[in-house]
């Protein structure tokens, strides 16, 4: 007697992959469970049983998209030896994710649970967390370029870290709502003058 269940060709981290880019695109309450259906291509029980509800299958997607910004982003902020070239290398990684044409215009941990139905709030908390953690990571980089002689003694890492990852926060609407490649180039021109 045949079992009824996933079929053999149900690969979780491709099924995850298009989950992500649905919750990119829609953000969190703009997602629907059809949606997530439609774009994993499975029928719902055999979805359910794999992953559970939506808010298990977002929960999993944060993970899944967070490599994007650790090993994307994170990863060109430390792997520049001087501050001005990996500040200004960062900035370009993201706007180039925001605006690439593979990509949902904006960035998932920024902007896909900013506003939820109370009894979703926990996303909003969740998503609050990573982004103090991504600033965290800017600050300790300007922690480190400060030692290393490449910013003024009175320069303050908090502020620069706060600075930075609001203006990154900033051009994810931005994107959003349409901003072209050339218009957030001109904002990273200008931002980068805080460092002269």
């Amino acid at each position: 007697m045949a079992t009824v269940g996933r079929p053999r060709s149900f690969d979780k981290d491709e099924a995850l992959k298009k989950a992500m880019y649905v919750f990119w695109e829609k953000g969190y309450e703009g997602t629907t469970m059809a949606d997530l259906i439609e774009s994993i291509g499975m029928k719902a029980p055999s979805i359910y049983a794999a992953f559970g509800n939506k808010d298990a299958i977002f929960k999993e997607v944060v993970q899944t998209y967070l490599p994007i910004v650790v090993d994307g982003q994170l990863k060109v902020l430390n792997s520049f030896p001087e501050i001005y070239d990996a500040v200004e290398a960062t900035l370009n990684a993201c706007v180039n994710l925001y605006t690439g044409k593979d990509n949902p215009s904006s960035c998932l941990v920024m902007t896909a649970a900013i506003n939820t139905a109370p009894e979703h709030a926990e996303h909003i908390g969740s998503l609050r967390d990573l982004r103090e953690k991504y600033k965290d990571a800017w600050q300790k980089r300007f922690e480190q370029a400060k030692f290393d002689k490449q910013l003024p003694e009175n320069a303050n890492a908090f502020e620069l870290a706060e600075y930075f990852t609001t203006l990154i926060q900033g051009m994810t609407i931005k994107a959003k709502d349409g901003a072209s490649k050339y218009s957030l180039d001109a904002t990273v021109k200008l931002a980068m003058k805080v460092l002269k």
